[in-house]
């Protein structure tokens, strides 16, 4: 099955990803698409992540971090990533850079499945590049403590169960409390950026099950 199920979305995503019709249904209230914001800076930082994804008997699972505190984005749920240095040569360098620096993923190991659509970050003024990549088997974490308080995996098919979206008042960076569009995975409450990166990947992988061999996907679904 995650063999398959690799390829499959490596085919979805060069026939064309989602973008932001499907970023904007995790988006908080008042995000606008990336190509009129008024207010993008031309020294916006630029920065990857990386939605490692391995397989867990009939689960396919991808890993989120916790951040630590301090910072615009502490104590958010995140990919593991970050900025881009110029010795990455790339983007994809970048994630996975910081794949193995925050939680220690074995970057030989990982082979790339496809870029997802970038998007703009404004509180922190990043321009946020996300990769998927494909893993052999699960790997223990050796997190970065700096910057990570815990990790924990998921199944990537929970984010196709109604239950696990809800909305709920989010305070965010500036003070302000805002009802946001959420995840609700592994008991951590997972918005913004993040939420809209899943999203994207939600619909994609709704898109890879209707072109496999459904009789044999759709029981696997539930078991969460």
């Amino acid at each position: 099955m995650y063999a398959e199920f690799i390829n499959t979305l490596k085919k979805e995503i060069l026939s064309g990803l989602p973008g932001w019709e499907a970023q904007k249904k995790m988006a908080p209230l008042g995000r606008v698409h990336r190509d009129y914001l008024p207010h993008v800076k031309d020294d916006a930082r630029q920065s990857s992540v990386l939605i490692w994804l391995y397989p867990g008997g009939s689960k396919i699972n991808t890993r989120l971090i916790l951040r630590t505190e301090g910072g615009v984005h502490s104590g958010q749920v995140a990919f593991p990533g970050g900025q881009v240095e110029q010795s990455d040569g790339g983007y994809w360098n970048t994630a996975l850079r910081e794949a193995n620096e925050e939680v220690g993923l074995q970057t030989d190991k990982i082979s790339l499945v496809g870029a997802l659509t970038p998007l703009y970050i404004p509180p922190s003024n990043f321009w946020v590049h996300p990769f998927i990549g494909a893993g052999e088997k699960a790997e223990s974490a050796i997190i970065s403590e700096a910057e990570v308080q815990t990790y924990f995996d998921v199944n990537i098919f929970q984010l196709l169960q109604e239950d696990a979206k809800m909305e709920k008042l989010i305070t965010l960076s500036s003070g302000d409390e805002r009802i946001t569009p959420s995840y609700n995975l592994a008991g951590h409450t997972v918005w913004g950026a993040t939420a809209m990166i899943l999203s994207e990947l939600e619909e994609l992988i709704r898109r890879t099950l209707e072109k496999m061999d459904t009789h044999y996907i759709k029981p696997e679904i539930p078991e969460i």
